[in-house]
């Protein structure tokens, strides 16, 4: 026989129990590292990563990309500033499936937004039919191979820091 203070013990144990259990569901619908253990493992194509540009844009700097190091997913929002722009990348993890949201604003112009899907996260690196992104310890690479902004250049990765 169960007395008053066991059944509020045991009661409060369920609880957590079933609060622990439906956190990945709950944390998959909000923005989050993509290490996420309902994603699905997906396969970055061999050749994704070769010929594409060795020189990063940073804030105003032009460096090499080989002073970055690879590095596992650490965020889901990164930010940088050149020359008065900013651009803004917002990853979301829904059901298994990336999506990230780039922003571009100048002062005294509309911000413009585009969405990338279908997105492949693996360790390190981000691909997508026209972008590729490599995580480092502090941001993120990012080239867009297609970009409807001119000031978004596809012959220079792009560093954003981790907000």
């Amino acid at each position: 026989m169960i007395n008053i203070n066991q059944q509020g013990l045991l009661y409060s144990v369920l609880f957590l129990l079933c609060g622990c259990l439906n956190t990945p569901i709950a944390a998959s619908e909000v923005n989050h590292p993509a290490k996420d253990t309902h994603t699905q493992r997906c396969k970055v194509p061999t050749d994704a990563f070769n010929q594409l540009p060795s020189n990063v844009l940073d804030g105003t700097n032009v460096i090499a990309i080989n002073k970055f190091q690879p590095a596992n997913i650490s965020g889901t929002n990164f930010k940088t500033e050149t020359g008065g722009a900013s651009i803004t990348i917002n990853m979301r993890t829904l059901n298994g499936t990336h999506r990230i949201e780039r922003n571009y604003s100048e002062p005294g112009t509309e911000k413009i937004s585009t969405s990338f899907s279908q997105l492949c996260i693996n360790d390190s690196y981000l691909y997508g039919e026209n972008v590729r992104g490599i995580f480092t310890e502090k941001g993120i690479l990012w080239l867009e191979l297609k970009s409807e902004i001119e000031f978004i250049p596809s012959e220079l990765w792009i560093y954003l820091e981790r907000n």
